[in-house]
């Protein structure tokens, strides 16, 4: 079993949820973790707005946000029990959830010719 505060881990799981805030589950994954890292962090100490202030980075859909996110926590976890074990209850109710990421593309191309049968899309196990 591999440790859910080793980094691998921890990347891999806040990774996921970022992949993931475009379902509902996902959203509220991704919520939680930011409500647990806002209490562990407040508003700092990741960098700062265009106004000088301190903010965290906490944008989904920013991978180098996501794994400054993921770093930040790796930290906080070997500097504080608590703040590890809040976020290892935090990886359980996700890992419930099974958010996932997949960064795959699927390009259907057709041209020419008529088909009598045509399916277009990805993962398909056609069986009869």
């Amino acid at each position: 079993m591999v440790d859910p505060v080793s980094l691998g881990a921890i990347t891999s799981a806040v990774t996921a949820a970022a992949g993931s805030v475009g379902t509902e589950a996902g959203r509220q994954v991704w919520g939680s973790l930011v409500q647990l890292a806002r209490r562990a962090f407040g508003r700092g100490p990741a960098g700062e707005d265009e106004t000088g202030t301190a903010v965290l980075p906490l944008d989904p859909g920013d991978e180098q946000q996501v794994q400054s996110l993921a770093a930040l926590i790796f930290g906080r976890v070997y500097q504080d029990t608590a703040f590890a074990e809040e976020y290892r209850r935090w990886a359980e109710q996700a890992e419930a959830v099974r958010v996932s990421v997949d960064n795959s593309t699927v390009n259907n191309t057709f041209s020419g010719g008529h088909a009598t049968h045509l399916y277009q899309g990805r993962d398909f196990n056609i069986g009869r």
